[in-house]
């Protein structure tokens, strides 16, 4: 337990003032993490978009909280300095600045990650060297015991001689959710899915084809929409360890979120596959968390699929959201265009109505499709994609 007197610094200067936070997307998501804050916590005031990421402040409340409730965004890191430094010199100078006993756990010398642009300072390991040793110095001179980075990682980014510093809150990235133990060959991370979903206009009160579904990510992301639980519900982050963290605050904070869980009268996403491994591994983990009630999980090849019924009645048309194979994962019988012409046949014969979401390799597949559809792009695992969305008419 910290010391009385640094208890109270910690209060003054950590817990009582709000603070500057980056969420950190991919690129092309920023407004859709801008809608989201500004839904998540009351405290919550933009600062700006950036390339990447969105700038926000509030309190640690509301830091919990966008840890907690977003979809699209990857972590969120908390700003602790931004000074000018064009040698390593001045550099120490200003980090031994930080008081980094009100941020860390005691004696932690944290992982850093370091990006420079257009900097005097552009030596990656060595800036990494020099942030441990001042960090490791800083606690020596308080004789504290140094240790390793206990789940706690800095960013500083060199930006023409301008250097920001912040502390990562959210630990690994938060596309892992906690749900998913399988994986499957090229897994879409959760929060591209959930940004394609809200791009593709998903209402939660109609169902979800998820046709070629892999590991489940557009299933499963659609079920904690639809259920309306927190998709940080499951998991823990790296603001848990800070010496300001608020156990009785978090509990509380996330019992009422998940207070708002709802249960659904019947299943409303469709997830399906032709490969019987993938579809049981998804089948164990939507019983595993108990989603039952929102995902129905089957084998099946799409080519043969019809929209699903309830008590012998279609379901009015929803959303069917594809990521269908390419490239090498195509079978090597079947040219890309003859694919895609299928796969645009089959909507237009048994799927009038429902909303498309489908992602493509290249941009002019859209023409294979026989209904009007918008192409957005869209950037996953490195790889630059279009996300086709429309209505088959």
């Amino acid at each position: 337990m910290p010391p009385i007197n640094l208890k109270k610094q910690i209060k003054r200067h950590v817990i009582a003032q709000s603070h500057q936070y980056y969420a950190a997307t991919l690129p092309g998501l920023e407004g859709l993490c801008v809608a989201e804050l500004s839904q998540v916590h009351q405290d919550i005031s933009i600062q700006g978009t950036f390339t990447g990421g969105v700038l926000f402040s509030g309190r640690l409340p509301a830091l919990y909280e966008a840890n907690l409730q977003l979809r699209t965004a990857g972590r969120i890191l908390m700003r602790l300095a931004e000074f000018k430094a064009t040698n390593f010199r001045q550099l120490e100078k200003k980090l031994a600045e930080v008081a980094w006993s009100l941020y860390l756990p005691a004696g932690c010398v944290p992982a850093c990650k370091v990006t420079t642009h257009q900097s005097r300072l552009y030596h990656s390991q060595a800036i990494v060297q020099h942030v441990a040793e001042v960090v490791g110095s800083y606690w020596n001179d308080q004789g504290v015991e140094v240790t390793g980075p206990q789940g706690q990682t800095v960013y500083l980014l060199m930006q023409e001689d301008m250097a920001t510093l912040s502390l990562d809150s959210s630990g690994p990235n938060l596309y892992l959710r906690g749900l998913k133990t399988h994986t499957t060959t090229a897994p879409l991370r959760e929060t591209l899915a959930a940004a394609i979903l809200q791009l593709a206009g998903y209402d939660p009160a109609r169902p979800l084809i998820d046709p070629m579904c892999g590991s489940g990510t557009f299933s499963l992301e659609a079920a904690l929409w639809a259920k309306q639980i927190p998709p940080g519900a499951l998991r823990d982050f790296a603001f848990m360890q800070w010496p300001a963290f608020s156990q009785s605050q978090w509990r509380y904070m996330k019992t009422k979120a998940l207070k708002a869980v709802k249960t659904l009268v019947r299943p409303m996403v469709f997830a399906s596959d032709l490969d019987t491994a993938a579809s049981a591994q998804l089948s164990q983990c939507v019983a595993r968390h108990r989603l039952e009630d929102v995902v129905r999980v089957r084998t099946r090849d799409f080519f043969t699929l019809q929209p699903p019924q309830h008590e012998g009645r279609r379901l009015a048309p929803g959303l069917i959201v594809i990521n269908p194979p390419y490239g090498r994962r195509l079978k090597p019988d079947q040219s890309l265009l003859t694919f895609f012409q299928r796969i645009g046949k089959k909507l237009q014969e048994d799927f009038k109505g429902w909303r498309v979401a489908m992602l493509v390799p290249r941009t002019e597949l859209a023409r294979q499709m026989p209904f009007p559809v918008k192409g957005m792009p869209i950037v996953h695992g490195g790889l630059a994609l279009t996300l086709l969305v429309g209505r088959v008419g």
